[in-house]
């Protein structure tokens, strides 16, 4: 902890017990750090009670305020909160219940140190593989619950009526297969977007092309892909719909893999450097659930070879989803919410 932390701790916690004192004390809230937290949120959310969000920054109030969603800001002294970041230590109070949940699928990334999970008095995952391999690192809080986020990909919402008006709203062309390009944030080399951002505009004669990266890509490159033409750049933080309406899948090393493995997309994905942050049984799922390929010169074969035999590697996908997943019932944000609802029924 800085020592910022130490300057904030103490006088939190005595207004924190002082507004218990006057009963002054929020019930449970939800602290949201980034408009995508909201998003992967709002499938547990729909399951709750009424919840006060708390909004860490201008980026995540100016997207609340356009959502017309109200918000409050810290110091806020609640009973309960859950999260979708490391920040229990924002509410320095035992007795606050803290919850939190992943806000990307499975472990694509090393887990960080045990005392950040361990803050939490219940961390939600989307597997009983990730509890297992939290337990043998020393991290005791985890529940597996699935994956919130594909709700709505498996209860009917997304029905074939709602992905028509995306394709319309889109404006594909419904003579062309439709592939959806996505990239994971640039650390140690793991994203491929260098590899495909100045060419990927020769396919758009050819195919509906999607195109969609991290929120923390470096902006100049954001605006670079907005420019391409013929090409469509999704500027949404949930693009669970563009997976569904995709006939293909391109990544790197992101959890968007595990999603359009759930959806039984074929993948094909650019071969990524080991580092320090990728995991080897991650990297050996990556391998065998897709096509690899190094440079974008092999991606029109790869396209043509996942359209002709789309089931190809069906089984691989249906043994990671194993892995990765506790459930693809549609259910896993009744099941969190339900879990957050006995965890603070007294509070």
């Amino acid at each position: 902890m800085t020592p910022a932390y130490y300057i904030y701790k103490y006088p939190y916690k005595l207004g924190w017990h002082l507004a218990r004192f006057f009963g002054k004390t929020k019930g449970l809230v939800f602290y949201c750090a980034d408009p995508l937290d909201y998003e992967m949120f709002i499938p547990i959310k729909k399951h709750l009670p009424e919840i006060e969000i708390i909004a860490k920054n201008k980026k995540t109030r100016d997207y609340l305020t356009k959502n017309k969603i109200k918000y409050l800001r810290m110091p806020t002294f609640p009973k309960a909160v859950i999260m979708a970041r490391h920040a229990p230590y924002k509410f320095p109070v035992n007795q606050i219940v803290k919850i939190g949940f992943d806000h990307g699928l499975y472990q694509f990334k090393r887990w960080t140190s045990p005392e950040n999970y361990n803050r939490f008095d219940r961390y939600f995952v989307s597997s009983e593989e990730q509890v297992k391999t939290a337990k043998a690192l020393g991290i005791t809080t985890t529940k597996a619950i699935g994956y919130p986020k594909l709700d709505a990909a498996f209860n009917g919402t997304y029905n074939e009526n709602y992905l028509n008006k995306v394709k319309d709203e889109l404006t594909l062309d419904k003579n062309k297969k439709t592939i959806i390009f996505t990239s994971t944030w640039n650390v140690d080399g793991l994203s491929a977007l260098d590899r495909w951002i100045d060419r990927v505009g020769e396919l758009a004669e050819k195919y509906n092309v999607l195109v969609t990266v991290h929120t923390w890509t470096e902006k100049r490159k954001i605006e670079k892909l907005k420019t391409i033409e013929n090409i469509f750049f999704l500027n949404k933080f949930d693009v669970t719909t563009y997976l569904m309406i995709a006939d293909v899948f391109v990544g790197d090393y992101n959890s968007l893999i595990g999603e359009a493995c759930a959806l039984n997309k074929p993948i094909i994905t650019f071969r990524v450097p080991e580092s320090k942050r990728t995991i080897t049984e991650v990297r050996k799922m990556i391998k065998n659930v897709s096509i690899q390929i190094d440079k974008f010169d092999e991606i029109e074969t790869a396209i043509a070879e996942s359209l002709d035999n789309p089931r190809g590697k069906e089984i691989e996908r249906k043994k990671a989803n194993k892995i990765m997943y506790l459930a693809l019932d549609g259910n896993a944000g009744m099941r969190a919410a339900e879990y957050i609802s006995s965890m603070t029924k007294d509070k």
